[in-house]
């Protein structure tokens, strides 16, 4: 009785380390990439939003918070094509925590960058992306999500 006791104690206190330890990390991150063609693909980068907070845009005035800034620059055998673009376009709004009109998402949010395979056998994408966040009472500090994914070209 008192083992089982014991273990039923132990999966709780587990269990709520778990749900505790997720509710401090309001954005979950995923990225794939896809080829669209012979030679050119796009790397895809989604995010959740846990529902009160909002993750800011990529394109903020000085003075404010960090903005969402997308790097694959150490990525090889691939050349970038155009910029980074969301699926949805971010809220614009005065934000009274930094006295400043500031751009934002909530709810899911997909980015997308375009590349061109420029040598297959060394072929992978190489980044991060650097993000911060923000609830009506507080921000998250901010974080650095790292992708690492093959590009497989098919012959």
């Amino acid at each position: 009785m008192r083992k089982t006791l014991f273990i039923l104690c132990s999966i709780l206190l587990a269990c709520s380390f778990s749900v505790s330890a997720q509710g401090n990390n309001p954005f979950t991150w995923r990225a794939n990439v896809k080829m669209t063609g012979k030679t050119q693909g796009e790397i895809i980068v989604k995010v959740d939003v846990v529902p009160g907070w909002h993750l800011y845009g990529m394109d903020l005035p000085k003075g404010g918070p960090k903005p969402t800034v997308f790097d694959f620059s150490k990525s090889t055998g691939v050349k970038l094509v155009g910029k980074v673009t969301p699926n949805v376009k971010p809220v614009s709004k005065d934000d009274k925590m930094f006295n400043l009109r500031l751009t934002y998402w909530t709810g899911s949010v997909t980015f997308r960058q375009k590349f061109k395979v420029t040598d297959s056998s060394k072929a992978h994408i190489n980044g991060t992306v650097t993000y911060m966040g923000c609830n009506d009472e507080t921000c998250a500090p901010p974080s650095t999500f790292k992708i690492s994914k093959p590009v497989i070209v098919k012959k």
